[in-house]
């Protein structure tokens, strides 16, 4: 959504209006079919959403006092992995930004998140190793199956195995089964966003959090720096003691996110606008 409103936090309000103070333009839309966006939101995947910013893209390059020339996209989480597809696909786009993106395949990430946010959360770790095996085969059946109907027949089934085997609470099975084989879901457990950053030539700054749980820099970062590493314009950096919404966290657990006070940090905020400025200031 244009403000991405996460437990109180205007996440896409604040930086724009941080980059309009450096006179930056800044073009924000509701995802399909939220607020007066037309299309439909329910079965809509990833690529269905890098569509959607292609188009927006198209559209800002013909407004009164932009330079065509000069227009980049950014994305934070989900966005981070449709900036780089956009990258890829959109002519003449002059810079990425990813904040918080991910660049290892979705069910590794969904993997490496639910092992950190357990772990926050004081689950014990002899769950915590159950759960990720059950988890793996989840994914694993789910990724394979050639249909939507034989990933849900697959996901039940593992499901009830889960509940018999007390690593999945009864109460969690329908909801589990029917969120994991989801148009969305499918898509993005499958999806591998390394080969995409390869594909990237123009600057691209890809900002990760230290305490970030949902997507953790330990995991993430370093990939990222492997695709991007034949990119002499890409530049990719962890700031330290910042959580998945790049506030200043404790522990970087996302039941932090509404008691901080700040929605990004100044340090966040300044790396973000001086990077782009640097971009797109020029003859």
């Amino acid at each position: 959504m244009r403000d991405e409103d996460v437990a109180g936090h205007k996440v896409f309000l604040v930086l724009a209006d941080a980059l309009a103070r450096q006179g930056i333009a800044v073009l924000r839309y509701d995802k399909r079919g939220v607020g007066q966006s037309t299309g439909q939101y329910s079965g809509s995947t990833t690529a269905d959403f890098a569509s959607d910013a292609l188009t927006a893209i198209e559209f800002l390059k013909t407004q009164a006092g932009i330079d065509p020339k000069r227009v980049g996209v950014v994305g934070h989480s989900e966005g981070g992995i449709i900036a780089p597809m956009v990258g890829v696909d959109a002519p003449g786009i002059a810079f990425v930004v990813m904040l918080a993106g991910p660049s290892i395949r979705g069910d590794n990430l969904f993997l490496a998140q639910s092992e950190t946010v357990s772990r926050l959360y004081g689950v014990p770790e002899d769950y915590i190793a159950k759960r990720k095996v059950f988890d793996r085969k989840l994914y694993d059946a789910v990724i394979a199956a050639n249909s939507a109907e034989e990933a849900s027949d697959r996901a039940r089934a593992i499901v009830a195995e889960g509940v018999a085997d007390k690593v999945v609470d009864a109460n969690e099975a329908p909801t589990l089964a029917r969120d994991t084989t989801t148009a969305w879901e499918r898509y993005f457990l499958a999806y591998d966003p390394a080969p995409t950053l390869r594909r990237l030539t123009m600057p691209v700054l890809a900002l990760y959090g230290s305490l970030d749980a949902q997507v953790p820099a330990a995991d993430n970062l370093p990939v990222a720096r492997d695709a991007l590493k034949q990119n002499k314009y890409a530049t990719v950096v962890e700031l330290p003691g910042l959580n998945h919404l790049l506030q200043k966290a404790t522990t970087g657990s996302p039941q932090e996110y509404a008691d901080i006070d700040e929605t990004i940090s100044a340090l966040a905020l300044k790396t973000i606008t001086d990077w782009i400025i640097a971009q797109t200031v020029g003859p």
